[in-house]
C-alpha cells in the first residue's frame, strides 16, 4: 500500500494535478468577492444609472456571509468541473495505456490501487475546498465586514471535500468502466448534477451526496440532526462505488488492447 501512495503522491506532482486542483478552487474562491464588491455594481449602476449602492447592495446581498454563500453555491457546478476533468484520467488513462497491468504483474491487489487512488487524491480534494473557502471567507471579510465566525466555515469547506471524494469515486468507477478519461469526466458530471436535480425535485437532499453541499451553506457551526444521516449515505455510496471498481478492475480483460 506504501509504494502504491508513494506512485499516486509522484504522479500527483509530475503531472500538477494537485496544483491545478488548489489553484482551480482558490482562483474562483478570491474572484467571487471581487467581483460582488466592484464589478457587478458597476455593471448594475451602468445599466440602471438611477440604482443607489444601498439599493444593489439589498438585492445582491453584499455582506460576507452573502458572499461566501454564493460561491459555495457556484463551486458545486464549477468545482466538479475542475474535479471531473483534471483527474478524468486517473483511472481511465491507465486502463487505456494498459499501464496498471506491470504492478499487478508484481503482485499489486486490484484493492490496493483503488484505495491509493482514493486516500491520495481524496485527501487533496478535502484540503483544497477548505482551504479555498477560508481564503474566500477572509477576503470576503477585507472587503465587507466579518460577520461569521471561522469554525462554520471550516466545517463548511470539509463538507465540500467530502462530497468531492464522492466525484472522485464516481471518476474511479466511470473510467474502470468507460475507459476514456473524457467520457468518465462527464458521465460523473452528469451523475453528480443529476442526482442534485433528483434530489432538489423529490426533496431527498439529505439522502444524497447533494445534501452535504446544503448543509455547508448553511454556515451553522453546530450540526443538523440530518448530517449524520447524509453524511453515513455519502460513506456508504463511496464504499459500494470503490468496491464495483475493484470488481470491474479484477474482471477486465487486460490483454486487450
Amino acid at each position: 500500500m506504501k509504494q502504491d501512495i508513494y506512485k499516486e503522491i509522484k504522479y500527483g506532482l509530475r503531472n500538477s494535478r494537485f496544483l491545478i486542483l488548489m489553484v482551480g478552487f482558490l482562483f474562483f474562491a478570491i474572484l467571487n468577492p471581487l467581483m460582488s464588491k466592484l464589478v457587478i455594481p458597476n455593471i448594475m449602476k451602468s445599466q440602471l444609472p438611477g440604482l443607489t449602492d444601498e439599493a444593489i447592495n439589498e438585492m445582491l446581498n453584499l455582506t460576507q456571509i452573502g458572499v461566501i454563500r454564493a460561491y459555495m453555491g457556484d463551486i458545486f457546478e464549477i468545482g466538479s468541473i475542475i474535479v471531473a476533468f483534471t483527474l478524468c484520467g486517473l483511472m481511465a488513462q491507465e486502463i487505456k495505456d494498459n499501464t496498471l497491468v506491470l504492478p499487478l504483474c508484481s503482485g499489486k491487489l486490484f484493492g490496493s490501487v483503488v484505495t491509493a487512488k482514493l486516500l491520495v487524491f481524496g485527501s487533496v480534494l478535502v484540503l483544497s475546498p477548505t482551504i479555498a473557502l477560508m481564503v474566500n471567507y477572509l477576503y470576503a471579510g477585507l472587503l465587507f465586514s466579518f460577520d461569521i465566525s471561522l469554525a462554520p466555515i471550516i466545517r463548511g469547506g470539509l463538507l465540500q471535500g467530502v462530497y468531492m471524494v464522492f466525484l472522485l469515486a464516481c471518476l474511479l468507477l466511470w473510467g474502470a468502466i468507460i475507459k476514456k478519461p473524457i467520457a468518465a469526466g462527464i458521465m460523473t458530471l452528469a451523475t453528480g448534477y443529476g442526482l442534485s436535480f433528483i434530489g432538489s425535485l423529490l426533496r431527498i437532499q439529505t439522502w444524497l451526496p447533494s445534501g452535504l453541499l446544503n448543509e455547508a451553506q448553511l454556515l451553522d457551526a453546530n450540526a443538523s440532526p440530518k448530517l449524520l444521516q447524509t453524511l453515513s449515505v455519502t460513506v456508504v455510496i463511496i464504499l459500494i462505488m470503490t468496491s464495483i471498481t475493484w470488481m470491474r478492475l479484477k474482471t477486465m480483460e487486460w490483454n486487450e488492447r
